[in-house]
């Protein structure tokens, strides 16, 4: 067997081993949930550690939670004078928003960041989600107290409509339209950047707002980004930072529709079907069935051709020993079947043999088939002549 057919079963199972491992890998890469913006621990531009040290340095009390878990248990520790700030809705299962909802009820104000319409609906809030398309910069249009009368707020990138039944809703940095003749027209129309939603028996006061980076460390210290989030953020003494984790995207409905699974619902069969392409790939590939398989060749190749090619490599490689040992075995070889001798007779018993059929001495017949490499060239053609003078002097007793 050569090498090429020791290494290829190995090498086979190695590649497909390599490919389950990449294949694991992009699986990871693509249901790893996004990175953390508004971290309140966060010191890079997506982050929110500013805006934390700023509340602190204005004494409130920032409390950080990564779990709904951990949020709960922060309010039922108290609730009094208490905004919490749901920071990150990447992660904000509709479940989590549920348990929100019913445990928050006491406290003073709930703002909730880019949400979507299903988490405004876990959340009891009668509002829809829309998207902008772009992070845009919008004047307030409003003065409600936590937001003045021409604040401009940085990196809106979603707006929303109050649902028919929020008659007292405060809509704020509304999304207009231009006209053909430069004037706004269509205020309000194409939904808010920002709404302020009274408290009800289903949910305390609510903020919506429409941005996630506005309030991050890159661009909060840009136009009325800072005073925006003080005052919604700073109006309490206490604040829950709620930073939902992976764990809080399943879903907790208790109809059992979804198991909380990141993958969609085709990735299994067909990573199954890859994973069995690739079994029967290298079962073809990889195992040869059978026997080999002589073929002629497609073409005549004449025999002092291949035994030209032969000696032009042995000399450009210098292996003078190798080449004399070939030439000592094709003589032997022909001797035996010329004399009559069988294929596995020794050196000692052909040599008798060529010596009684040649008249010449057994140690002179033993140097030539049996002795030393040449160590030069000359050497190397000697030994070719005296192989070829004892093959013609030869003969059959």
């Amino acid at each position: 067997m050569t090498s090429l057919a020791r290494w290829r079963r190995p090498g086979m199972w190695a590649l497909v081993v390599a490919l389950g491992v990449g294949a694991l890998a992009a699986i990871a890469i693509a249901t790893t949930p996004p990175g953390d913006p508004m971290d309140p621990e966060g010191v890079g531009p997506a982050g929110g550690a500013a805006l934390v040290a700023v509340l602190e340095q204005n004494g409130v009390d920032v409390e950080s939670s990564s779990s709904i878990d951990d949020t709960v248990a922060a309010l039922r520790r108290s609730d009094d004078d208490t905004t919490v700030v749901v920071a990150n809705t990447s992660n904000f299962g509709t479940g989590a928003a549920t348990t929100l909802q019913q445990e928050s009820l006491g406290v003073d104000r709930i703002v909730v960041l880019s949400p979507s319409t299903e988490q405004l609906r876990a959340l009891r809030a009668d509002a829809t989600a829309l998207a902008v398309g772009a992070a845009v910069q919008v004047e307030s249009r409003c003065d409600i107290g936590t937001i003045d009368e021409g604040d401009s707020l940085i990196g809106i990138d979603t707006r929303y409509e109050a649902g028919s039944g929020s008659t007292e809703a405060k809509a704020c940095f509304p999304l207009t339209l231009q006209a053909d003749d430069g004037s706004e027209e269509g205020e309000g129309q194409h939904g808010a950047g920002l709404l302020e939603l009274p408290s009800t028996s289903g949910h305390p006061q609510m903020t919506i707002v429409g941005s996630t980076t506005g309030f991050a460390n890159g661009v909060i210290t840009q136009e009325d980004n800072a005073a925006i989030a003080l005052r919604l953020l700073g109006g309490s003494s206490r604040l829950i930072w709620y930073q939902p984790d992976i764990a809080d995207l399943a879903d907790s409905d208790s109809t059992g529709a979804d198991d909380g699974s990141l993958l969609p619902p085709w990735i299994p069969p067909t990573l199954a079907i890859g994973a069995a392409g690739l079994v029967m790939l290298a079962l073809v590939r990889g195992r040869r069935l059978g026997r080999l398989v002589r073929e002629p060749l497609p073409v005549v190749v004449r025999a002092v051709e291949t035994t030209e090619s032969r000696g032009r490599l042995y000399r450009r490689a210098q292996d003078r020993p190798r080449a004399a040992t070939v030439l000592r075995l094709a003589t032997l070889d022909r001797l035996r079947s010329r004399l009559g001798l069988r294929r596995g007779d020794p050196v000692d018993t052909v040599a008798r043999a060529i010596s009684a059929a040649t008249g010449r001495p057994v140690r002179e017949v033993l140097d030539l088939v049996a002795g030393p490499p040449p160590t030069d060239d000359a050497a190397l053609v000697r030994l070719a002549q005296d192989l070829s003078d004892l093959e013609e002097k030869a003969h059959r007793p």
